[in-house]
């Protein structure tokens, strides 16, 4: 599994060009939320920000599944001698990783921005909700690999997962937040091989 997840890291370092597009949105973002905070109020920076990481993970979908079918190097991956689940859980990790870079960053720039530190804070919630859109990210990105479609599936599967856990997410109820990404967790996983089976 980690020889899969440090061959997908190579290769996203490698796209300098989709590095700085997905950077550049999490700084544009940070800054569009920062000064729509001062004019509207102080308390929309939390509910934005977590807004922010289900677009990150909408966009970080392309590189999981969904770059091994464009590339045709899905077919090569399903003959390598691992376990469908092993390949499902290395892709989640990856977008994990993506996801949860991207959101510290824009954690920092929006901190910055809004001269508000207190979004530390919810770090825990932070990792617990990025993990969580993560296998929904890779998730969506198996589902939808072989449909034409995927340009509107794709976010909508995303949306449509994320409204679950928004109630304890913007309480900040981070043991519901567990709970609830275990449950999902263990039922995507389990329907991992289903989907990666020809």
């Amino acid at each position: 599994m980690l020889e899969l997840l440090i061959k997908d890291l190579k290769i996203e370092v490698r796209r300098k060009f989709e590095i700085l597009a997905s950077l550049s949105f999490v700084l544009v973002s940070s800054l569009l939320i920062a000064q729509s905070s001062y004019l509207l109020a102080r308390n929309l920076i939390v509910p934005a920000f977590f807004i922010v990481l289900i677009f990150v993970a909408v966009f970080t979908s392309t590189t999981s599944f969904l770059r091994e079918m464009d590339s045709k190097t899905i077919y090569g991956l399903k003959l390598l001698p691992y376990h469908p689940y092993t390949i499902f859980i290395a892709k989640t990790i990856f977008t994990f990783v993506l996801i949860l870079f991207q959101g510290f960053l824009g954690m920092v720039f929006l901190a910055v921005f809004s001269n508000d530190f207190s979004l530390f804070g919810l770090t825990l919630t932070f990792i617990v909700f990025s993990f969580y859109i993560a296998i929904i990210s890779a998730f969506s990105s198996a589902l939808v690999m072989y449909s034409e479609g995927r340009s509107f599936l794709i976010p909508m599967i995303v949306f449509v997962f994320a409204v679950p856990v928004l109630t304890p997410l913007l309480k900040q109820d981070t043991v519901a937040l567990i709970l609830e990404s275990s449950a999902v967790t263990l039922a995507l996983v389990s329907l991992s091989p289903y989907i990666l089976e020809d």
